[in-house]
């Protein structure tokens, strides 16, 4: 099969996360595309380079914004999974230099095939004043049998910002282990919000610490999710103030149903006599009225309860 003829395919599995994958395919912005063990299309652009290559059953990318880029368009990372039996490795390495600024925008899709397993191993580092957006959008198929297990550490340098979004609310989520490290320095502002929906008999356990290590470095957790069903969540969030003046509040409200356990911890640790970390959680079943009010509108309990959490995910 040709590699025109791959990526023409690819179509199928990054229309699960992607709502024009045409345009991912066929544009001219920067851009990797991975099925299984294999790059299909890497394309940079004047300020970013973009590095791939596939050798033993590993794929490893490399992406540099260089100093003073600022890019208005997303950039697409695409991962997707068709066949089963699959172990797909990543090893990703993102650097921002000083005063860049980029949005990427990554697609996982694994939309069919069963025993699947993805790990991912990532490094980012932001520069000075330089800002990423890493919007992560999840598609796991509707068997769940597979294991997402993303390891990420990031540094952020003086006046970065980091904005993250995990997303993964349709279909089954199967296995998920996420763990997020980050060290920030002053003046660095760090916002995550992380949603899950999971069903059935899915495992989600979130693992994220945040060390604001800078003067007035200011981060936010924030988690919204749901289980149902015979699924277990586990979120531990924790957010160290270790410099004068930093600020970070973790926020995380999520919905049970059924025969779901959800266990969140959050974790306040505070090093200096002016830092203010804050902390609040939340879990229960549906607002009674809320469901009574969509109930006389003529749904039954389950397609209220359905309307409920979707609003409160963001979908």
């Amino acid at each position: 099969m040709s590699v025109k003829q791959e990526l023409l395919e690819a179509i199928e599995f990054i229309k699960y996360t992607a709502e024009k994958p045409e345009e991912i395919i066929h544009g001219k912005g920067p851009r990797i595309i991975v099925r299984e063990g294999k790059i299909l299309d890497v394309k940079d652009d004047e300020g970013i380079v973009i590095e791939g290559s596939d050798k033993e059953g590993k794929i490893r990318a490399k992406i540099v914004v260089k100093e003073g880029y600022k890019f208005k368009y997303p950039i697409h990372v695409c991962m997707g999974i068709t066949q089963d039996n699959v172990c797909q490795e990543i090893d990703v390495e993102i650097i921002l230099e000083d005063n860049s600024e980029i949005t990427l925008l990554s697609h996982c899709s694994f939309p069919k095939g069963k025993d699947l397993k993805h790990i991912m191993d990532g490094r980012i580092k932001i520069g000075k004043n330089a800002k990423f957006v890493y919007k992560e959008i999840h598609y796991h198929g509707e068997e769940g049998k597979i294991l997402v297990k993303p390891t990420v550490k990031v540094e952020i340098d003086k006046g970065g910002i980091y904005i993250s979004e995990f997303n993964l609310t349709h279909g089954r989520i199967g296995t998920l282990e996420i763990y997020q490290e980050i060290e920030a320095k002053e003046d660095s502002i760090i916002d995550i919000l992380t949603k899950t929906y999971a069903i059935k008999d899915d495992k989600v356990k979130i693992d994220e610490i945040v060390k604001l290590n800078g003067e007035n470095a200011k981060a936010m957790i924030r988690s919204r999710g749901a289980g149902k069903d015979n699924s277990k969540i586990i979120l531990k969030f924790k957010i160290e103030g270790n410099a004068p003046h930093c600020k970070g509040h973790i926020d995380c409200a999520e919905v049970i149903k059924g025969n779901a356990e959800v266990e969140s911890i959050p974790i306040v640790l505070v090093r200096d006599e002016t830092a203010r970390i804050t902390h609040e959680a939340a879990i229960g079943s549906v607002d009674r009225k809320q469901l009574e009010t969509l109930m006389a509108k003529g749904l039954d309990e389950e397609e209220a309860t359905e309307i409920i959490i979707k609003g409160m995910i963001g979908e």
